[in-house]
């Protein structure tokens, strides 16, 4: 397959292997040069293994071109927050868009995480984005190994989840609200669902006979613009929530003083961005007085999982409710509710000899 070497008048060697053929029929061919013939054949043996190998030798494709595409066809299907999730972390690997793919290596990925190491979170979702962006570009026979191996990571401790402490739960019982601050508020509270969902809901998927609510949408936001309504990421996701009479007596005493047909829409029943619908639950956490609290949203998720815990609802009936896919969060909440109530520090104390 090597040409012959031959010594151009720049006093490099240069010579070709032949790839194959093209649609025409014709040899398709791939140059090489260097300043000696040990070093050119170093270079036709790598090719060559490249080849060997399955992959495309004479594709330069640099990352940021690559990556672009990735976004753009693999990930064409996922919903808008995640595809602007992915771009986002792509700009912390900026200085890899002018190398070709195949030739980044592990050190190059290293230093990234380097960089980022104050924000271990960041970082972990970063080598993510990258092994996926690797492992398709092995897929597509542009590069023989993924870079992503053995990266060092800086040590995350997950902050902890909690539930509502009883006070929490009488300030926001007791706060003076608006109709759509106190429908958030018991959407949240006595749901589980996600925000999201929440927004998305419309006096339809209300079952006041039956005493159950259907989520079966969510809302889209681009960089906090209202994008769309569409089903949810998974069908474990869809789902009829049953509600406690408590609960349901105010959600259906709160729609009878809101007239849009989406209950958390604006005067005209249109959703809203994202940073009004933050701004409702800011104005929900200062006139409960729990400003700086560390309340988020989903601390009322996490605090629903407890509440079913301690009502005696089954760990399947409240992955259910919350439309997880996978048992994993609610194992372990039940798990740590489960420790807590064993307290087996304090049962152990007691074996003595």
């Amino acid at each position: 397959m090597a040409g012959r070497f031959k010594r151009q008048k720049s006093g490099l060697y240069r010579t070709s292997i032949q790839l194959g053929y093209g649609p025409d029929g014709k040899p398709m061919k791939k140059y090489f040069s260097a300043p000696t013939i040990k070093e050119l054949e170093q270079k036709i043996m790598e090719a060559k293994a490249d080849l060997a190998n399955g992959l495309t030798i004479s594709d330069n494709t640099t990352f940021g071109t690559y990556a672009e595409n990735w976004l753009n066809i693999y990930k064409a299907n996922k919903g808008i927050q995640t595809r602007n999730m992915y771009k986002h972390k792509l700009t912390y690997c900026e200085s890899l868009n002018d190398i070709p793919i195949r030739k980044i290596n592990r050190m190059m990925i290293q230093q990234i995480i380097n960089e980022n190491a104050a924000h271990p979170r960041t970082c972990e979702i970063i080598l993510l984005t990258l092994k996926q962006i690797f492992n398709s570009a092995k897929e597509d026979g542009i590069m023989l190994k993924n870079p992503c191996t053995d990266i060092t990571m800086p040590r995350h401790i997950p902050q902890e989840k909690r539930a509502l402490t009883d006070e929490e739960k009488q300030k926001l019982r007791s706060a003076v609200l608006q109709p759509q601050e106190r429908l958030l508020l018991l959407l949240l509270y006595g749901t589980g669902c996600r925000p999201a969902e929440a927004y998305a809901l419309n006096k339809d998927d209300f079952d006041f006979k039956n005493g159950t609510i259907s989520i079966s949408k969510s809302v889209q936001f681009d960089n906090g613009r209202f994008f769309s309504v569409s089903a949810p990421k998974t069908n474990s996701s869809i789902r009829s929530v049953i509600v406690s009479e408590s609960i349901l007596k105010g959600i259906k005493h709160t729609l009878d003083k809101i007239s849009t047909y989406n209950v958390l829409g604006d005067n005209t029943g249109q959703i809203m961005s994202s940073y009004k619908y933050d701004t409702i639950f800011k104005h929900i956490l200062q006139k409960a007085g729990l400003e700086g609290s560390g309340i988020t949203a989903y601390v009322f998720r996490h605090n629903f999982a407890t509440e079913c815990y301690y009502a005696g609802v089954s760990l399947k009936e409240c992955q259910r409710q919350m439309g997880h896919t996978s048992y994993k969060m609610v194992m372990e909440v039940y798990a740590h509710l489960d420790e807590k109530k064993e307290n087996t520090r304090s049962k152990m104390s007691s074996m003595v000899m």
